[in-house]
This record gives structure tokens, C-alpha cells and sequence, in this order.
């Protein structure tokens, strides 16, 4: 990403994002996983209808944030196996 991207850790406003067609980078930040869209006229204007209150449908909001759960629990997890982040990692 060659411009600042946009972050966020709301796995809500990411999902809402990727439903509406905005594809995550997921990046480390210390232990934590956070979501990096590239900075686009679009994202802003999604950004906007997100915090206005904008409807998805609940189904699909829920199964897109299932998706980018278990994608932030393999991007903890690196080559060798080893857990990042506290406690026992998750079972898959």
C-alpha cells in the first residue's frame, strides 16, 4: 500500500467494509491483528454510511465476521507454530 492505509480493529466496521467490497490487509500490531484498507474515495464515503447508521444484512454481516476471525487467528499463528498473543491458541 503505497498510500497511509486505513486501520481499524472493529471487526463490525471491517466486516461492513468487506461486504461492501474493500478487502483487508491484516497486520500486526504487538500481539494484536488489526485491519489495514487501502485509503480509496469509496472507503471514506463506506467509512461515512457506517458510522450514519448504514443497514447490511445480519446474516451476512455475521458470517463475514466469522470469516475475519479465523483469518486473524492464522495470521497469529506463524510458520513455525507458534502461538502470538496470551493463553492457549485456538483449536481449528
Amino acid at each position: 500500500m503505497s498510500e497511509t492505509p486505513y486501520t481499524t480493529m472493529d471487526a463490525y466496521q471491517a466486516a461492513y467494509l468487506v461486504i461492501h467490497g474493500h478487502a483487508p490487509e491484516l497486520l500486526h500490531e504487538g500481539p494484536k491483528v488489526i485491519f489495514a484498507f487501502k485509503s480509496t474515495p469509496t472507503l471514506f464515503k463506506d467509512i461515512s454510511d457506517y458510522q450514519s447508521g448504514s443497514r447490511v444484512e445480519a446474516l451476512r454481516l455475521a458470517n463475514t465476521i466469522k470469516i475475519l476471525k479465523s483469518q486473524i487467528f492464522a495470521k497469529k499463528k506463524n510458520v513455525a507454530g507458534e502461538w502470538y498473543g496470551r493463553g492457549k491458541a485456538p483449536s481449528f
